[in-house]
């Protein structure tokens, strides 16, 4: 990973969390630089036996994430060079998809607005622990575009079609007792908290089995693309492979010692 990029998101692991921290003044844009950065991070993320959850945030108060650097964006449009738009595109895909696929549960925190590509971001987390001030919203119909990291696929899987329908056709924004009230976010937090609200919902993920953790959270994203009978028999293969996992000998042992379970590391 390049220095830009390093500086562009940040990467801590403490006690199997990791907090990635993009840092990308003022709005935490999501230039071609934060795209590849994200992209490289999630999947060493991905590698990496020791990190057992992970926590996604931007820095400041300004924005969760913005969407895409503007002034990139704009001269690529002036310029009709469509050239540029394809590959800014295809790295947006990349990046989303990379963190979709984390088998780690991610958290994000968001600590402000997660606006256009910003809240494209956030659907790629398990889930979402918001400021009471944020706002979330797909305003790119008012810029006479329309969402392209996943805005149109991922945002109706969580809350619906129609829900997703009046967003994304409206532009506007709604504030996070909306956004919880649909089942966007999981927690509102308290006021300046989200951060340390994810950290620590993170932590208690990360204490449980990874075994079941991973399972559970493998077979609840695949569960809107497959019917009934289907999810039921994965879930059902799933369950033997866990129940079959020293973690599960050490959860009912403990369980029955009346004492904390010590899963493997």
């Amino acid at each position: 990973m390049s220095d830009a990029m390093r500086v562009a998101v940040a990467v801590a692991v403490a006690d199997g969390v990791a907090l990635v921290t993009v840092d990308n003044p003022p709005v935490n844009a999501l230039s071609n630089t934060v795209l590849d950065a994200l992209a490289a991070v999630a999947e060493q993320l991905a590698a990496d036996d020791g990190v057992r959850t992970v926590v996604l945030t931007g820095a400041g108060d300004k924005a969760f994430l913005a969407g895409a650097d503007l002034d990139e964006f704009g001269r690529a449009l002036q310029a009709r060079d469509q050239a540029w738009i394809e590959d800014h595109t295809a790295r947006s895909s990349r990046a989303l998809a990379a963190w979709d696929a984390l088998p780690q549960p991610v958290v994000a925190a968001v600590q402000a607005s997660a606006m256009g590509g910003g809240l494209e971001v956030a659907l790629t987390a398990d889930l979402l622990v918001a400021d009471p001030q944020a706002r979330f919203g797909l305003p790119e119909v008012r810029l006479g575009l329309m969402p392209g990291a996943g805005g149109t696929q991922r945002l109706p899987r969580r809350i619906g079609t129609g829900p997703a329908l009046d967003l994304a056709l409206s532009g506007s924004a709604i504030d996070a007792e909306r956004a919880l009230a649909l089942g966007l976010i999981t927690r509102i937090a308290a006021p300046g908290a989200a951060l340390d609200e994810a950290r620590a919902l993170a932590a208690r993920l990360a204490a449980l089995s990874v075994t079941a953790v991973r399972a559970i959270k493998a077979n609840v994203r695949a569960a809107t693309g497959r019917d009934l009978a289907a999810g039921l028999a994965a879930e059902h293969d799933a369950f033997l492979e866990v129940f079959a996992s020293a973690d599960a000998r050490e959860g009912v042992r403990a369980f029955t010692e009346k004492r904390p379970p010590h899963f493997g590391r």
